[in-house]
């Protein structure tokens, strides 16, 4: 399978063994999914379909970030427990995944489960002298790791600008260096509701340690691929890679792999920005496979701006799904089978995929019946996940 690393800007020819360990970074549970993480899942979707369509195992984990600030911003407002909230949206969310037949992960840990853990990882990043102290909080010292800034490839002022917008302090004075990120933050409140009394203190972690540890926890020190949304290449993943080479010392994943955003009006789906389509207002005005299809049309590395017309396309392109499983002829579905795998191996082309499945839609339409023109179309259906329900 032919992967583009986003670590090394380059298109790798992955070979696995029999298994494969993958984790993705799930949703922050505090208001409904939209289209962009349905995408996003959806991608890592048709990658576990594709590697077990191949004989290997897949050991799936997608965690859910229950401990971070605006889960706690949007319960204030809501006057509720942070944790109420977030197993409301936790279960919305994984009722929408259900729906578009995004195939539940092997593990799916929350950060609040893992809290002895994170600190205990926190602890042994101080020991190892990857961590210091500041007025109660503890810092990860960016220093110590040479090659920091080998995930994203960005320059000293692009993290820095990013670390400004995507939770960080780097102006906070102080600190050994502006782009060293939050360990553990000391709550000095006993009344918080999301502080926990632990050897490096009464607190709650910082947002990067929060996967490191469920990472380690579910899948051990080295995975295969780690995957989440391009907003996530940094801060997020950049501070993963440096913690896991502080507590390992050695590199813990293989392969980097992040999808665009999906667009409206030309800026990306953002709860901030509130340019959403949400994905159950979508389920309830078309056929969820319609919906899988239509996010199929764009690819993971490129995105683009959602049009409703490629729902319309994609909900047209089913029912002749539907019709040609009924009385399809006999033509051979096998090459058209082997270039939806061919597709899939290059990059994860989901577009070509669909190409390739609107073809044999309408070669198996032409004509009289054959059951094994039928289960080759059945087939291609399985293998990119659409789910035509009767």
């Amino acid at each position: 399978m032919r992967l583009f690393n986003t670590a090394t800007k380059a298109y790798t020819n992955f070979e696995f063994s029999n298994k494969a360990l993958v984790y993705v970074c799930g949703i922050t549970p505090y208001d409904s999914a939209h289209l962009g993480h349905a995408f996003t899942f959806l991608t890592y979707d048709l990658l576990q379909r594709r590697l077990q369509d191949t004989g290997v195992a897949v050991r799936m984990v997608r965690n859910i970030t229950d401990v971070d600030e605006p889960i706690y911003v949007k319960a204030r407002e809501l006057d509720m427990h942070y944790l109420d909230l977030a197993e409301s949206e936790t279960t919305a969310f994984q009722r929408m995944m259900r729906a578009i037949n995004v195939q539940a992960p092997d593990a799916e840990p929350r950060c609040s489960e893992h809290i002895d853990l994170i600190a205990g990882m926190v602890e042994e990043l101080m020991n190892r002298g990857y961590g210091y102290e500041m007025e109660g909080d503890i810092y990860f010292d960016t220093a110590r790791v040479p090659e920091f800034g080998l995930v994203s490839g960005y320059s000293r002022h692009v993290m820095t600008e990013f670390a400004k917008r995507r939770g960080g302090d780097p102006e906070r004075v102080g600190k050994r260096n502006p782009l060293d990120f939050l360990l553990w933050r000391s709550i000095a409140d006993k009344s918080d509701p999301a502080a926990w009394d632990t050897v490096v203190g009464y607190g709650r972690p910082g947002w990067h340690i929060e996967c490191t540890a469920m990472s380690f926890a579910h899948l051990g020190p080295n995975i295969d691929i780690h995957g989440g949304g391009a907003d996530l290449i940094f801060p997020h993943h950049e501070c993963e890679n440096a913690q896991s080479a502080g507590l390992d010392e050695g590199p813990s994943v293989r392969h980097w792999m992040h999808t665009a955003p999906m667009l409206l009006g030309g800026e990306k789906m953002s709860k901030s920005i509130g340019n959403l389509v949400f994905l159950r207002d979508l389920v309830e005005r078309a056929d969820p496979a319609a919906v899988r299809i239509a996010l199929m049309a764009y690819h993971y590395r490129t995105g683009g701006e959602w049009r409703d017309d490629a729902l319309q396309g994609a909900g047209g392109l089913l029912e002749r799904i539907k019709h040609a499983l009924k009385q399809s002829n006999g033509a051979d579905p096998r090459p058209f089978l082997a270039r939806i795998r061919a597709a899939l191996d290059n990059d994860l082309d989901a577009p070509e995929a669909v190409r390739v499945l609107m073809e044999l839609t309408q070669t198996l339409l032409v004509g009289g019946s054959s059951a094994d023109a039928a289960a080759g179309l059945a087939e291609a259906l399985d293998l990119l996940g659409v789910d035509v329900a009767e």
